[in-house]
């Protein structure tokens, strides 16, 4: 599905003004006014990608109106003119306008000059975008490790990625690389040309987020001197990554609903319905199922979000990534910050392969970062290191013994390990983050261990 372009047609005589607007009405959404003041009006409250403009108006010249329709670099301007006024022409190309054409003129040779100047518009949006979205990503080979638990990760990127436009939900602790694979689902897609557009729905305050995420009019609110499109808007063609979705306002979530239900959206402050062809991926470390029970985040939207679900493993459930994961950034970062390159030593590898890793990958970083600025030599010692000695575990819990000594008295693997992660779980007073920290699982894994025991 395709947006369809805004264009406002400004022309005082009735039979050229209802004739450029059938030629356009078939691919978009048009606009129409007879004069100056008009015009004006019009431009305020519509959305318009593109102004076709004739400069002799019964109430002023239209050269007047260009500063106007270029003042947020949204619109372009083509200038319809007779052809004994070239001059004028050409003053409006000064004063920005995009290109003109003469009357008369062959409805095709039309069709040429409108099409280049939207593209003209699109490019220059996506630049704007790209420039905010940031840098671009490589796709799953930045994804590094060669444990089983991300070699599944990178194979469900892959799979997701294949498809024009399935909802992704990325589940996983704090630090653990959830954005690296939003952005890894959208570089492996047909949408890679396309922006990617990073909304932190943490970041953005509530009384601000419907109008950032939507966009809005002209006069929708006091500080809303013109109209500005929304990020959803923005990522028109390629994929929108919403970081933190369970920090998303209750009140703002039926209406993501709905843009995921119809791909259309409407501005703030607007009575326009507009198409977008977004791929939505949304992350969060949260348990939105909880805050179902608890009436904070909405099922349905749940339901629309988790459509294709990517579990991202903890670093402590990633065996032998460790070692792996700290040699590249060891080498990264001595390139960043102009050290010499160094290495890390034995024991300091063993060290960091003990240690449980809450702060998961991003922890990992920061440490190797510090070890770096701290390094004296070319050898990383355990001193450089910024973590205990031994595993970072809590101490065990107490109860009784999982396995009783006496003939034949030996259970099930399986039956060992029920009975100790209920024990663990009943011990924290049925806490799930600090269970799942003592058990070395993410939050995601002991709830499916929970689950499949008939915990719920």
């Amino acid at each position: 599905m395709s947006a369809r372009r805004g264009v406002l047609v400004v022309e005082d005589d009735t039979v050229m003004r209802e004739a450029l607007t059938r030629r356009l009405s078939s691919r978009h959404r048009v606009v129409a006014a007879a004069s100056c003041v008009e015009a004006r009006e019009v431009f305020a409250r519509s959305r318009v990608d593109l102004v076709v403009l004739d400069l002799n108006l019964p109430d002023g010249d239209g050269l007047s109106l260009i500063p106007i329709f270029l003042q947020d670099r949204e619109a372009e301007v083509v200038v319809v003119t007779a052809y004994p006024e070239v001059q004028s022409a050409v003053r409006a190309l000064k004063a920005g306008a995009f290109d003109y054409i003469n009357k008369p003129f062959e409805l095709d040779e039309f069709d040429v000059v409108v099409d280049k100047a939207l593209e003209h518009c699109r490019l220059r949006a996506e630049v704007m975008t790209l420039r905010r979205a940031g840098p671009r990503a490589g796709g799953v080979e930045r994804i590094l490790g060669g444990s089983h638990p991300i070699e599944r990760v990178r194979e469900d990127i892959r799979r997701v990625a294949e498809t024009p436009a399935t909802t992704v939900l990325i589940r996983g602790e704090t630090g653990t690389g959830k954005e690296l694979v939003a952005e890894a689902v959208h570089d492996e897609s047909k949408r890679r040309h396309a922006p990617i557009v990073r909304v932190n729905c943490s970041s953005i305050p509530a009384s601000m987020m419907e109008a950032e995420l939507f966009g809005h009019e002209r006069g929708a609110f006091t500080d809303a001197k013109s109209s500005r499109r929304g990020l959803i808007e923005l990522a028109h063609g390629g994929t929108l990554f919403l970081d933190e979705i369970g920090d998303l306002p209750l009140e703002l979530q039926p209406k993501l609903l709905r843009v995921l239900e119809s791909r259309c959206l409407r501005p703030l402050g607007g009575s326009r319905e507009v198409e977008v062809d977004v791929r939505f991926v949304a992350a969060t470390n949260r348990d939105l199922e909880s805050m179902q029970a608890e009436r904070r985040f909405r099922e349905d939207l749940f339901f629309r979000l988790n459509v294709f679900a990517i579990s991202v493993p903890p670093l402590r459930e990633r065996a032998g990534d460790v070692t792996l994961l700290a040699s590249h950034f060891l080498g990264e970062l001595c390139r960043r910050l102009g050290k010499s390159p160094k290495t890390l030593s034995q024991e300091a590898l063993s060290r960091l392969e003990a240690y449980r890793w809450p702060g998961n990958v991003r922890e990992l970083s920061n440490v190797v970062e510090r070890a770096v600025i701290v390094a004296r030599g070319e050898i990383v010692s355990t001193a450089d290191l910024a973590v205990p000695e031994g595993p970072h575990v809590t101490a065990p819990v107490p109860g009784e013994a999982l396995v009783s000594p006496g003939a034949g008295a030996y259970p099930p693997l399986e039956a060992i390990e029920r009975r100790y992660v209920l024990q663990v779980y009943e011990q924290t007073g049925r806490n799930k983050t600090r269970a799942a920290e003592i058990l070395g699982l993410s939050r995601v894994g002991l709830r499916e261990k929970l689950k499949g025991y008939g915990v719920t």
